[in-house]
C-alpha cells in the first residue's frame, strides 16, 4: 500500500442556495390545544402542593382578568374568577361571559367587596367552594376553560402567576411554565 495516511483527503464543500435562517431552526411553539392540555396537568400539580392558606393567582398578562385558588387545608379549596367589581368599566364581562361562567359551574357573586363593609359567606367574584378531597383535575380543567373562553387567553404563555403562603412568602411554581407577576 502506497497510500499516504497522513495526507487529508480533499472534499468539496456543500453549498446551499440560501443561508439557513435561525428562525427556521428555532423550536416551534406547541399546538395551542396541546399547550393547554399540558398546562392543565401542570396546574393540577401546582394545586396539589398548596398548603392551608396558600394561594395561587393565574392572571392574563396586561389585564385584571384572573382565576385564583386558596387552599383551606382540611376544609378544601376556594376558587374564584374575577367579576366586574375588579374590572375596569371598559373591560366588564359580557352577557355571554356571565352565561359561560355559570355553564362552567361557577357560582355568581353573592356580595359586595370588603371595602364596601360587607363580609359574609360568598364572594364578590364568581366562586366555588370545594370540600376535601378536592377534584383538582376537574378544577384545573374548569379554570383552563374559563381562561380560554371567558378571559380570552389564547395560549398559556399569555398568563402570569403569583403564589404566596399564609406568612406572605412567595411560592415558586416553575413547573407551571409561566412568568411570575412582579411584586
Amino acid at each position: 500500500m502506497t497510500e499516504d495516511l497522513a495526507k487529508p483527503k480533499r472534499t468539496r464543500p456543500v453549498r446551499r442556495s440560501q443561508p439557513r435562517s435561525p428562525i427556521a431552526s428555532a423550536p416551534r411553539q406547541p399546538d395551542t390545544p396541546e399547550a393547554w392540555k399540558q398546562f392543565a396537568g401542570n396546574l393540577v400539580a401546582a394545586l396539589r402542593v398548596l398548603e392551608e392558606d396558600d394561594y395561587l393567582i393565574l392572571k392574563v398578562k396586561g389585564t385584571n382578568r384572573f382565576v385564583q385558588f386558596v387552599s383551606q387545608g382540611a376544609f378544601g379549596m376556594r376558587a374564584e374568577s374575577v367579576s366586574d367589581f375588579y374590572l375596569p368599566e371598559d373591560e366588564n364581562l359580557s352577557q355571554e361571559d356571565y352565561h359561560q361562567l355559570l355553564r362552567l359551574g361557577w357560582h355568581p357573586p353573592t356580595q359586595l367587596p370588603r371595602e364596601f363593609g360587607h363580609d359574609f359567606d360568598g364572594s364578590p367574584n364568581y366562586f366555588l367552594d370545594l370540600a376535601q378531597p378536592v377534584a383538582v383535575e376537574d378544577l384545573a380543567v374548569m379554570a383552563v376553560l374559563t381562561l380560554i373562553h371567558v378571559h380570552t387567553a389564547g395560549h398559556p404563555g399569555h398568563l402570569e402567576y403569583r403564589a404566596q403562603s399564609c406568612d406572605e412568602q412567595s411560592i415558586r411554581l416553575p413547573h407551571l411554565g409561566l412568568r411570575r407577576m412582579a411584586a
